[in-house]
Parts: structure tokens; C-alpha cells; sequence
């Protein structure tokens, strides 16, 4: 895996085309993952959550859109300045707002701050996951929750060769072509690969500590939401 300031440095190269590109690679079903994300989060009314690796803001978005107030946070910081106009445009500005770039590793919040953390398309680019879900229960609250949205490993073997000839065939080659940086567009489909399946994940998680650990596929397993719970009795 690159180090951070090499992905840092790639997702800035390709900041100004991120939304685009999601989109057009997906089909839009990005609009889709995103909605189904926030609603399983338990994002609500006068809940505070926090977005990690939030990107351009549209998981964060997602999550103010059910009323939650959100702090949209990310490492690399040409992404996250994408997000306020964003925020502001779709009316959404008192619900959410950009914190300054945060290691999903040493997140800057205090112990026991939030009801919910998200991640999105994020956890396969942290050096250690392990470290990672030891900051997301520290800074939840207890019974708070943890929501992970990231690709994953599709359930049908038909699904699994056609999406594994997208992603490593016309993904790169469009994503490089649009946004001028094969290199970001390589990686993704290289990350994909090499990406803990669904019930090792789950596993990951439930070692760190997490309760009520579960997961869902999405679109077949294309992708997959992972949500695990804060033991009430842990401060």
C-alpha cells in the first residue's frame, strides 16, 4: 500500500474531477450506495456524526440530509475544500461543516463525542485498519455506531469476472484518461484486490472490539456496508 503522503498526494492530483468520475464510473449508483449508507447509520435528528474520509462531502451529505449534524473531515485536504461549497449550495451548511484534515489513525476529537462515525471508500487506504477502529470506538460514544461503506467482493462468480474486468480493464483507462492521473485509477482496482472480503472484515472488527457486528451487500457485493456498536459499558 502507498504511504500516506502518496495518497495524499494522488486523491489531490484528481480532486477536481473526484465527483465527476464517481459518477460516471459507478452509473450513478454512487447517488444509491450513499442513501443507503446514511439510513443504516441511524443518522437522525440531533444526532452528531463523523465523517471520516469524507472526500468531497457527498457521504457527509447523505447523512445531513436525514438531520444529523456532521463533522465531514478528511486527510487530504484539496478534497475536503471541495465540500463547503457543496454544503452551502444544497442548503445544508447549519447541519455540516469541513473540519481540518484528520488521520483516520489520530483523530482530533475528544472521547466519547459522537453517536455515529462513517467511512467511505476510506478504510482501504488506511496504513492500519487496527489503529483505525481503536480511534473509532474512542471517539464514539458508548452504543454509539460505526457505518463503513467500501467495495467489496461481489457473491456471484459471473459478477465477480465482469466487475473484475471493469475495474482492472476500463476503469483505469477512462479514470486516467478524464482525470490526467493513471496512477490514482490504477490503485483503486489494485486496493480493491487486495481488500479483506466481508466476513474477514467483519471479523476485523469484532477483534478491535465492536459489538452487534453485521454487514450488507450492495449491488450484489460490488460493494458492502459494515456497521458495528460501541459496548455501552466502555467509556
Amino acid at each position: 500500500m502507498p504511504e500516506g503522503k502518496e495518497i495524499q498526494r494522488m486523491f489531490s492530483g484528481i480532486a477536481g474531477k473526484y465527483d465527476l468520475l464517481n459518477h460516471l464510473l459507478s452509473m450513478g449508483t454512487d447517488f444509491y450506495w450513499w442513501r443507503r449508507m446514511a439510513r443504516v447509520s441511524g443518522a437522525s435528528k440531533s444526532r452528531l456524526f463523523l465523517d471520516v474520509a469524507a472526500g468531497t462531502g457527498d457521504s457527509s451529505i447523505a447523512l445531513a440530509r436525514r438531520g444529523a449534524e456532521v463533522v465531514s473531515t478528511d486527510f487530504t485536504f484539496a478534497m475536503l475544500a471541495k465540500g463547503p461549497e457543496k454544503f452551502s449550495r444544497k442548503g445544508l451548511r447549519p447541519l455540516v461543516w469541513a473540519s481540518a484534515g484528520a488521520d483516520a489513525q489520530a483523530l482530533p476529537f475528544w472521547a466519547g463525542t459522537f453517536d455515529g462515525v462513517t467511512i467511505c471508500y476510506g478504510i482501504r487506504n488506511v496504513e492500519s485498519r487496527a489503529k483505525a477502529y481503536r480511534e473509532f470506538l474512542r471517539v464514539l460514544k458508548p452504543g454509539g455506531q460505526l457505518t463503513i461503506l467500501e467495495f467489496s467482493r461481489p457473491r456471484w462468480v459471473w459478477l465477480r469476472g465482469l466487475y473484475g474486468w471493469y475495474s482492472q480493464v476500463v476503469l483505469p483507462r477512462l479514470g486516467g484518461w478524464i482525470s490526467g492521473d493513471s496512477s490514482a485509477y490504477t490503485y483503486l482496482p489494485e486496493s480493491i484486490r487486495s481488500f479483506p472480503d466481508q466476513e474477514t472484515l467483519a471479523r476485523e472488527l469484532e477483534k478491535a472490539g465492536f459489538e452487534k457486528v453485521a454487514w450488507k451487500n450492495l449491488t450484489g457485493g460490488i460493494a458492502a456496508l459494515h456497521l458495528g456498536s460501541k459496548p455501552l459499558s466502555q467509556a
